[in-house]
C-alpha cells in the first residue's frame, strides 16, 4: 500500500513534499495509485474500533476493559479518578478524535489525487468520491458525538488552514450535506467501480449498493439531528438494504470492518473465549442483568466464562465476555440492517404529528427484532413514551457494543442518569469529553 496519509488535525505538521508516493498520486495518478489510496481508506476507516468501542462502551455502562498492568481503563473510563469533561488529555481519548481525522485526511488525499489526475473517466472519479465521502462523513460523526456541545472542524482539507470549529448542530448538518454530495456523487457513477473493496463491503460495490450504505449512514445521522421525516426519507432510498423483515440474516447484513491473519490486522476485540487475558472487553454486569427471558441475543453476544474475571477496581467479578467472534479474522459490524429496521421504528414514533397507525408501524418494526430473537410481540401501550423505552431496551442489546450507541442513545434523550453504573462503585456517566490538548496547542501555535 502507498504510504500516503495526510497530516492530522491537531498539529502543524504537513504532507513531506519530497516524499515520492505522495507526490505521485497528486500528479496525474493512475489506477492503481487510486487503489491503493482507496484501500487505505479502508485501513484508516476500521483503526477506531479497538480503542473507541471499548471507551465509549465503559462511557454507557455496556462494557468494562481490564487490564492487567494499567488501571485506567476502569478508573477513568468509568469517571472513579479521571473525567473525560475537563481533562484534554484524557487517557485513551486518541480514538475518538487524532484516529478518525486521521481517516478523514486520508479522504482528502484521496479526492485530491482525483482532482489532479486526467486517468480516470468523470463517472470513474465519481465512483471513488461516493465511497470516500460515505467513509468521511462517518468518521466524521466519532469526534461529533463524543466532543457533543464542544463542536469539532469540518473544514480539514488543507491542514495548514483548518476551518473554524462548528457547534454541534452546524457540524451534523455539514456531515448530512458530506452524505449528501457523496449520494449524488454514486447516482453519477454509472454501474460498476473499477476499484476493489474487502469483503466487509461484499453488499455494497457497485454505485447503486454503496449508494444504499450512504443512505444509512444519512438515516443515522438524520437521527441525531432529530430530522424524523429526513431518516425514513434515508431509509427509503436505502431500500434494498433496509428490509422490514424478521431473521438473524436479514438482521446482520451490511457493511463490516474486515480483518484477517498476519500480515493484516486481528479483531481488536477478539479475545478467545475463557482465555486468561491480561486485556479483555468484559459484559457490564447490568447487562446481563436486565436481560429477557429466552432472548437469543445473550448467547449470541455473552460467553459465560468458565472462571470469572476480578479487577481491583470495581466491586465485583466478571462473569462474563464478549462472543461474538469466532477467530481474529472475523469482521466487526460498521451498520447493519438491525439498526436500520429501530431507526425506523424510532422515526416513526417520533414523527410530528404521529398517529395511531404511525405508532402501530414502529410496533410492527420493534416486533421484527423481538421475533428475531425468540421473543414475543410487544405487549405495551401504543404511545410515544412506551415506545421510546422499548426502541431503546432494543438497541441497548441489538447495538451492544458495535459503535458506544448505548451512551449516546441516552444522551439524545436526556436519561444519562438512568444509566446503571453498579450502586457499589462510584463513577460519572460523563456527558461528552474535552477538546484535545492537541488542538489546544494548534490554536495557540
Amino acid at each position: 500500500m502507498v504510504n500516503c496519509d495526510g497530516s492530522l488535525v491537531g498539529s502543524k505538521n504537513v504532507t513531506d513534499p519530497n516524499n515520492p508516493s505522495v507526490q505521485q498520486v497528486l500528479q496525474n495518478a493512475t489506477k492503481p495509485e487510486v487503489q491503493n489510496l482507496v484501500t487505505g481508506l479502508e485501513l484508516r476507516n476500521r483503526q477506531y474500533a479497538g480503542g473507541l468501542i471499548p471507551l465509549l462502551g465503559s462511557f454507557g455502562r455496556e462494557v468494562w476493559r481490564f487490564d492487567s498492568i494499567d488501571g485506567r481503563f476502569v478508573t477513568e473510563w468509568l469517571g472513579i479518578d479521571g473525567n473525560a469533561e475537563t481533562d484534554p488529555a484524557f487517557f485513551g481519548s486518541a480514538a475518538a478524535y487524532d484516529t478518525p481525522y486521521a481517516a478523514i485526511q486520508q479522504a482528502n488525499l484521496l479526492m485530491q489525487a482525483l482532482n489532479n489526475t486526467a486517468l480516470l473517466s468523470e463517472e470513474e472519479k465519481n465512483g471513488v468520491r461516493g465511497y470516500a465521502k460515505t467513509i468521511q462523513a462517518y468518521q466524521f460523526l466519532i469526534p461529533l458525538l463524543t466532543q457533543y456541545q464542544n463542536g469539532i472542524r469540518v473544514d480539514v482539507a488543507d491542514p495548514q488552514n483548518l476551518g473554524e470549529f462548528e457547534s454541534y448542530e452546524d457540524a451534523l448538518s455539514s456531515i448530512r450535506g458530506l452524505l449528501d454530495e457523496g449520494y449524488q456523487d454514486l447516482q453519477n457513477a454509472g454501474g460498476s467501480f473499477f476499484f476493489n473493496l474487502s469483503d466487509g463491503f461484499a453488499d455494497f460495490n457497485n454505485p447503486a449498493t454503496m449508494a444504499q450504505l450512504n443512505r444509512a449512514m444519512a438515516a443515522r445521522a438524520a437521527v441525531y439531528a432529530e430530522d424524523w421525516q429526513g431518516a425514513l426519507d434515508a431509509l427509503s432510498n436505502a431500500e434494498p438494504f433496509f428490509e422490514l423483515a424478521e431473521g438473524e440474516g436479514v438482521m446482520n447484513k451490511g457493511a463490516y470492518l474486515s480483518y484477517g491473519d498476519p500480515p493484516d490486522t486481528f479483531n481488536p476485540l477478539y479475545v478467545p473465549r475463557n482465555a486468561s487475558a491480561d486485556e479483555i472487553m468484559v459484559v457490564h454486569p447490568s447487562i446481563i442483568e436486565d436481560t429477557l427471558a429466552g432472548d437469543l441475543r445473550v448467547d449470541r453476544k455473552f460467553f459465560l466464562r468458565d472462571t470469572p474475571i476480578n479487577n481491583p477496581n470495581v466491586p465485583e467479578e466478571a462473569k462474563y465476555q464478549d462472543n461474538r467472534f469466532d477467530g481474529v479474522g472475523a469482521p466487526l459490524s460498521l451498520i447493519r440492517n438491525e439498526e436500520l429496521v429501530l431507526i425506523y421504528a424510532e422515526a416513526q414514533t417520533n414523527l410530528e404529528g404521529a398517529t395511531a397507525a404511525n405508532y402501530t408501524n414502529a410496533a410492527e418494526a420493534i416486533n421484527y427484532v423481538r421475533n428475531t430473537w425468540n421473543l414475543s410481540d410487544y405487549g405495551g401501550a401504543l404511545n410515544e413514551q412506551a415506545l421510546i423505552d422499548e426502541i431503546l431496551l432494543q438497541r441497548r442489546y441489538s447495538l451492544w457494543a458495535e459503535f458506544g450507541h448505548r451512551w449516546i442513545d441516552m444522551r439524545r434523550y436526556d436519561r444519562l442518569d438512568e444509566i446503571d453504573q453498579n450502586d457499589k462503585l462510584t463513577g460519572t456517566i460523563f456527558t461528552q469529553m474535552a477538546r484535545p490538548q492537541s488542538e489546544i496547542n494548534f490554536e495557540d501555535f
